[in-house]
C-alpha cells in the first residue's frame, strides 16, 4: 500500500508541474502587475487609478479571506473547484482584451476595476485551496521541486511565447500586439484549468467534512474567531510578522512596471521587453532559490530583499538623474525585481506548508494572507497616491529603504535550517 501511495505521488508531480507550468506561464502573458498596468497607461488612464488596481485586487482578496476560508477548507472536489478558477481568470482577461480592444476609456477603467476585483477573489481562493491541496498530493521534497521547476518552466515557455507573437505581429498597432499577447495566457489559463482535473486527489471525499453554510455574519465570527484562535500560537505570530514586513517588498513589481509604462508605453517594443524580463526572473529565480533554500530559508528571504533593496536604489537614482530613458534599464530592473520576488513567495510559501499543522493549515494562512492584505491596502493605496501627486520614483525610493529592513529585520526572526517541526508550538 505504502508503494501504491509513493508510486501515485510520483505520478502527481509532472502532472501537477505541467499544469502549473501553464498556469505560471499564463500569469506571466497576462500579468496584472505588469501587462495590465502597461495598457492602462497606453489608455491614459488616470495614474492614481491604476496604482490603485493593486489596492483593489488585495481588497477582493482579503474578502476571499475573511469570508470564504471555512468553506474552502470543506470543499470536496477541489480539482473541479480548481478547474473552475482557471476558467474563471481566462474569462476576467478576456474582457480586458476585448474592452481595449473596442471599448473607450471610460468603460475600460469600469471593467479594469471589475475584472481586477474578481481577479483578486478568485485568485486567492484558488492559493488557499491549492496550499491544502498540494500538501495533501506532493510530499515535502516533491513540493520544493514543483514550486521552483514550474517558475523556471513556466517562464521559458512564456518567453517561447512572448517572442513568436511579437514576431509574427510586427505590423499590427502596438494595441492589438499587446493584446494577443494576453489572449495566450488566456488559452493557458483555459489549459490549465483541464490539466488539473488528471491529477489524483488523495484526500477522500469521505475524509472532509460537509460543505459550509452560513450567512456573512456567521462567516465573518468565524473569521475573527479563528484570527483569535490562531494568533495564540507562538509559530503563527512570527509567520504573519515576516509576511507583513515582506508586504512592501512584494510590491516593487507592480510599482517597478508603472514607472516603466509610463516611460514606454508607446513603444512597439516596451510590453514585449517587459514581459519577457519578467519571465526570465521566473527561470532565473527556479534554480536560483531552490538551490539556496535547501541550505536555509533565511538565507532566501535575506537575499531577496536585498535584491530589491539595490534595485530600487539604482533605478530610483537614474531616474532622478534623467539617464533611465532605454528601455532595457527598465528591463534589467523588472528582471532583478521578478527574481527577487518570486523567491519570496516561493520560500515563504514553502516555509509555511513546513511548519503549519495539517488541521491547522487553510485557517492559518487565510487569517496570515488577510493581516497581510490589510497592510498592502494601505501601502499600495498610499504609494498610488503618491505616484499620482509626485512622481513614481518616490514610491520606489520608499519601496527600496523598506526592502533593507525586512532584510535586517528577516535575518534576525528566522532560523537559519530549511525546515522547521511542524507542531502548534514551533518557531517561525
Amino acid at each position: 500500500m505504502t508503494h501504491q501511495a509513493d508510486s501515485s505521488h510520483d505520478r502527481n508531480l509532472p502532472l501537477l508541474t505541467g499544469q502549473s507550468t501553464l498556469a505560471t506561464a499564463a500569469w506571466m502573458m497576462a500579468s496584472p502587475s505588469i501587462v495590465l498596468t502597461f495598457l492602462a497607461v497606453s489608455l491614459d488612464m488616470p495614474i492614481f487609478l491604476i496604482g490603485a488596481l493593486v489596492s483593489i485586487r488585495q481588497l477582493a482578496s482579503s474578502l476571499t479571506d475573511v469570508f470564504l476560508f471555512n468553506a474552502i477548507a470543506r470543499i470536496q472536489n477541489r480539482k473541479r473547484a480548481l478547474s473552475v478558477t482557471d476558467l474563471t481568470l481566462a474569462l476576467c482577461f478576456g474582457a480586458t482584451i476585448v474592452v481595449v480592444l473596442f471599448g473607450d476609456r471610460s468603460q475600460a477603467m469600469v471593467v479594469f476595476v471589475i475584472c481586477v476585483f474578481i481577479m483578486g477573489i478568485v485568485d486567492e481562493f484558488q492559493q488557499l485551496l491549492l496550499t491544502d491541496f498540494i500538501s495533501d498530493n506532493l510530499k515535502s521534497h516533491a513540493r520544493l521541486k514543483l514550486k521552483y521547476a514550474q517558475m523556471a518552466l513556466g517562464g521559458i515557455f512564456a518567453v517561447a511565447m512572448t517572442w513568436f507573437a511579437h514576431e509574427m505581429t510586427l505590423e499590427l498597432p502596438p494595441l492589438h500586439r499587446h493584446s494577443i499577447i494576453v489572449a495566450i495566457g488566456v488559452l493557458c489559463f483555459a489549459l490549465s484549468a483541464f490539466a488539473v482535473l488528471a491529477v489524483r486527489d488523495f484526500a477522500e471525499k469521505s475524509a472532509l467534512p460537509e460543505r459550509a453554510k452560513s450567512s456573512p455574519y456567521k462567516a465573518l465570527m468565524a473569521y475573527v474567531s479563528n484570527a483569535i484562535q490562531m494568533l495564540k500560537f507562538d509559530w503563527f505570530r512570527k509567520f504573519v510578522t515576516l509576511r507583513i514586513v515582506f508586504a512592501s517588498v512584494i510590491l516593487a513589481v507592480p510599482f517597478f512596471s508603472l514607472i516603466s509604462a509610463e516611460a514606454h508605453h508607446a513603444s512597439d517594443k516596451g510590453l514585449t521587453a517587459l514581459i519577457i524580463s519578467y519571465a526570465l526572473g521566473y527561470i532565473v529565480a527556479g534554480p536560483l532559490w531552490g538551490t539556496l533554500n535547501n541550505i536555509s530559508h533565511r538565507l532566501v528571504m535575506f537575499s531577496c530583499a536585498v535584491l530589491v533593496g539595490f534595485s530600487g536604489a539604482t533605478l530610483a537614482t537614474l531616474h532622478f538623474l534623467d539617464i533611465d530613458h532605454d528601455v532595457r534599464i527598465h528591463a534589467v530592473a523588472i528582471f532583478t525585481v521578478s527574481v527577487a520576488v518570486r523567491g519570496i513567495g516561493a520560500v515563504l510559501s514553502l516555509y509555511y506548508m513546513d511548519i503549519a499543522p495539517k488541521e491547522q493549515r487553510v485557517n492559518g494562512i487565510a487569517v496570515a494572507r488577510s493581516f497581510v492584505r490589510v497592510a498592502m491596502i494601505c501601502l499600495s493605496a498610499t504609494l498610488a497616491a503618491v505616484a499620482h501627486l509626485h512622481e513614481t520614483a518616490w514610491a520606489i525610493l520608499f519601496i527600496t529603504l523598506a526592502s533593507f529592513g525586512a532584510a535586517i529585520f528577516s535575518y534576525f526572526l528566522t532560523r537559519s535550517g530549511s525546515t522547521s517541526s511542524a507542531s502548534g508550538s514551533a518557531d517561525a
